[in-house]
């Protein structure tokens, strides 16, 4: 059976090097004329929930319209911001990437609190997007579970219900190895992001490891279930 892998793209994947951050104070700053004065915590959570936060503490109403401007004018930054940002792929990255692609036991997704588009933006900028087949982001779901359970129904109705029961989430963050029991899967977790170690270990993860710079040793724990 076919294994589907949900990949968390910010510190799993890539480090933008604060992109995400500086980008979401510009669209603040271009769609409202408000200063950014309130720092917001981005670790593993949904830009929904983010974009509805910076909007609340800020004093703007959080309406549809307002989410959708910041939203717009948010993604329209990020590729800016990405240019210049200095970020980088993590260690390991494209040679597991590569590996995955090329064994047909495996399917990739990106399942990312990013908006869709920002997740496209940033996957393009690295040159590592022609290796997911889909991509779920964080447009419509504050809570984290909730976007593991649209990935679930999505793989449902591409793939048929059977391909749920082989699901794996990679993340770096507690809030990805909690949403991968929301949905039966099993989780790899990546200290490459904002968690220590043992803050991850607390969480009861499949897998843990430092990075992916030992490829062949990544695919046997996949392997592993």
């Amino acid at each position: 059976m076919t294994r589907t892998l949900l990949f968390d793209i910010d510190g799993t994947l890539i480090d933008s090097g604060g992109a995400g951050r500086l980008a979401l104070n510009a669209a603040l700053r271009d769609a409202f004329g408000v200063e950014p004065t309130v720092p917001i915590s981005f670790g593993g959570r949904t830009d929904r929930s983010l974009l509805s936060e910076m909007l609340d503490v800020h004093g703007i109403e959080v309406s549809d319209a307002s989410f959708e401007k910041l939203k717009f004018t948010f993604a329209r930054a990020m590729s800016d911001h990405l240019r210049t940002s200095g970020g980088t792929l993590l260690p390991g990255v494209v040679a597991l990437l590569q590996s995955l692609r090329e064994k047909s036991a495996h399917r990739l997704w990106c399942m990312t609190g990013n908006l869709h588009e920002t997740a496209r933006s940033k996957l393009s900028h690295f040159g590592i997007e022609e290796h997911f087949e889909y991509i779920v982001g964080g447009d419509h779901d504050a809570c984290r579970d909730d976007l593991a359970r649209r990935a679930s129904r999505d793989l449902a109705t591409m793939h048929g219900s059977e391909a749920t029961e082989n699901v794996w989430v990679i993340g770096d963050t507690v809030a990805d190895i909690r949403c991968a029991r929301a949905i039966g899967a099993r989780v790899v977790a990546c200290c490459t992001g904002c968690h220590s170690r043992d803050e991850l270990l607390a969480s009861n993860p499949c897998h843990i490891v430092d990075d992916f710079s030992h490829t062949e040793s990544i695919l046997g724990l996949l392997a592993s279930a």
